[in-house]
């Protein structure tokens, strides 16, 4: 069956469950009618449905909480606000009021008062894992880095800690062949570094004799392959330590005005620039990357192994270079906090990411693999088209428009910027302009693999 099919059958059995519904308008069927009307996107006729289902049953709270969630799709965010504190006040505890009321009250620019709701939420569930990632980025929007560190750790916890839940899915329980011999090759770099040396060894032998054989895509780890890799298998086998480093972590900008000048000199803008860091954040910072056990995420893009900030990425020195260069670039970044950052690494000389956007306002992209590894130094970097898409452009689905991405970039491919590799070379622009990698080629050898850096400031359209 073609998924269009599935789709047009799904779409009748809810229009056949509305029908029966409506000829026995009884409370469940009226919650049944409004949720086929939320899952067909109409709002208004969700709203009216669980409208009436209210009338018939006055105070239900699942009701009630249905009312402020479509309102807050609807964008009535003070409405959503009335109906979960309507909630909250006959259920005290209940979690999803609290957690969808501090959203509301974020979507109304009242990170504060979002503070405290969340905070709630983590004392009422101290296992929610949604809570604490927003708590993360909302308190080092608030410049507080230890307290933004403190739940971005309880997160990784949550996803590879003693206590785990299913968070990490698949990532637990499957591997490709790419990974296993990067994990197989970092053990090998640790145990070379005097890093329990022994155990490492072993580690490194143990993960090259499963990749053996095994499939390059994504594949189900047997019963027997898990026991061997061990229950830590993409885990927290290893972190280096990386805390702030004293002083700034990013140099200051003599030529800031500069940068800023040539941002502002284009529709959309995009400058690069080299020693981003300095000498002593950048040493610290690759330890960490080529130490830590922290390349968690191996099935988002071929040939990559990456880290998020509430996987693994989040440490001291990371959150000190996030808000130094949302203060040094002030003027730019002061109604953008960080939104995400995550760091990819290529497994292949050639390894390369394909043309994409961001879901952000402004991006951040810096490498930190010695330029020595480049073996072109003519290319390796990024290209920019520094022609945006129309504003009424809706990216559906990253495949579903990848022919209509590439007829856009062939209508501009005059306007772009080729950005050279060199390691401590930022470039920052604006997050909604397609990027990709400037063909690579890279020296094989553990420490040459190509570690980008990416932080995303904002959200896309503010």
């Amino acid at each position: 069956m073609s998924p269009d099919q599935s789709r047009r059958d799904a779409f009748s059995a809810q229009r056949d469950a509305a029908a029966s519904a409506l000829a026995a308008p009884d409370l469940a069927s009226l919650a049944a009618i409004g949720e086929a009307h939320i899952r067909a996107g109409r709002l208004a006729d969700a709203q009216a449905a669980y409208g009436a289902a209210l009338a018939m049953a006055p105070g239900n709270i699942a009701i009630t909480h249905n009312l402020g969630a479509i309102a807050a799709m609807r964008g009535d965010y003070r409405d959503a606000i009335a109906r979960f504190d309507a909630v909250i006040a006959s259920e005290p505890r209940a979690v999803t009021a609290h957690y969808n009321r501090a959203l509301a009250l974020l979507s109304l620019a009242q990170p504060r008062a979002a503070l405290e709701g969340l905070s709630r939420v983590c004392v009422l569930d101290p296992g929610h894992y949604d809570a604490h990632r927003t708590l993360g980025f909302l308190w080092l929007a608030e410049g507080n880095r230890d307290r933004a560190l403190d739940h971005f750790a309880r997160t990784y916890e949550l996803r590879r800690g003693e206590d785990r839940s299913t968070l990490a899915g698949k990532s637990l329980t499957h591997a490709t062949r790419d990974k296993l011999l990067h994990d197989a090759e970092q053990f090998q770099f640790l145990a070379g570094q005097g890093r329990n040396e022994q155990r490492f060894t072993l580690l490194a032998r143990t993960y090259e004799e499963v990749a053996q054989g095994f499939p390059e895509q994504l594949h189900e780890l047997s019963e027997q392959q898990i026991n061997r890799l061990g229950e830590d298998y993409n885990c927290p086998i290893h972190l280096r330590a990386a805390p702030q480093v004293a002083g700034r972590a990013v140099n200051e900008r003599r030529d800031l005005g500069v940068l800023l000048s040539d941002l502002r000199a284009s529709e959309a803008g995009a400058v690069y620039f080299d020693d981003l860091l300095t000498p002593d954040a950048l040493r610290r910072l690759r330890a960490f990357l080529l130490e830590s056990t922290i390349w968690h995420d191996f099935s988002h893009i071929g040939g990559f192994v990456a880290s998020y900030l509430e996987d693994g990425l989040a440490c001291p020195l990371i959150l000190q270079i996030a808000d130094e260069i949302r203060g040094t670039f002030a003027e730019l970044l002061r109604d953008h906090p960080l939104s995400q950052a995550w760091a990819f690494k290529g497994l292949k000389p050639a390894s390369a990411i394909d043309v994409h956007a961001d879901d952000g306002a402004i991006t951040v992209n810096f490498w930190v693999t010695a330029s020595e590894a480049n073996l072109k130094p003519d290319s390796g970097g990024l290209v920019v088209s520094l022609v945006p898409p129309p504003k009424d452009w809706q990216m559906h689905s990253y495949d579903a428009d990848q022919e209509r991405i590439v007829a856009f970039l062939e209508q501009n491919s005059n306007n772009r910027l080729r950005v050279p590799y060199r390691a401590n070379l930022a470039v920052l622009f604006e997050s909604r302009l397609f990027h990709w990698s400037d063909t690579p080629e890279f020296a094989s050898g553990y420490e040459n693999h190509r570690i980008n850096l990416t932080f995303l400031y904002g959200r896309r359209g503010t």
